[in-house]
């Protein structure tokens, strides 16, 4: 059996690494007991405010994160969360990944990069930051067009 001795570059079980990527599988599956049981009971999970993103702000404690859970589900379609690169420090991991979204009030979508910032203690998560471009986001929400989106080239009858 490989241990973390035997290949350094494997994440010891009850790692960062390890609770991170377990938080990342649950959450791509849709593993919500999974998910929860990863946390700890005081975490603290949040996203930048913004009126117009009806899951912004932060929330604290597992009840916190089921609302959070409950808000994205009934308002968004997350088609596609790839977390790219996961840089761990001690008990902190960054992670730089890709989204793609679709408001369901809207039908709006946008796609873009995130960063998570991630603190784990005694195998929990206890922090969970995610920063991302919240103006596009936002103008999904609203019904707005992306600067980058072009015009319905169809004419008006």
């Amino acid at each position: 059996m490989e241990t973390p001795v035997d290949n350094p570059d494997r994440p010891r079980p009850g790692s960062t690494a390890d609770v991170v990527a377990a938080a990342y599988r649950a959450f791509a599956t849709r593993d919500v007991p999974s998910l929860l049981a990863l946390l700890a009971p005081d975490v603290s999970w949040g996203q930048p405010d913004n009126p117009h993103i009806p899951s912004a702000g932060t929330r604290r404690g597992v009840a916190g994160v089921v609302e959070w859970l409950q808000i994205g589900n009934a308002t968004e379609d997350v088609q596609a969360m790839e977390p790219r690169r996961v840089l761990v420090d001690g008990d902190t991991a960054v992670v730089l990944g890709s989204m793609r979204v679709v408001v369901r009030a809207t039908g709006a979508a946008y796609e873009m990069d995130f960063v998570h910032a991630i603190e784990v203690r005694d195998e929990k998560v206890v922090c969970f930051q995610e920063f991302f471009d919240t103006w596009t986001a936002a103008q999904a929400f609203i019904g707005a067009r992306a600067p980058d989106e072009p015009a319905d080239p169809s004419p008006a009858l």
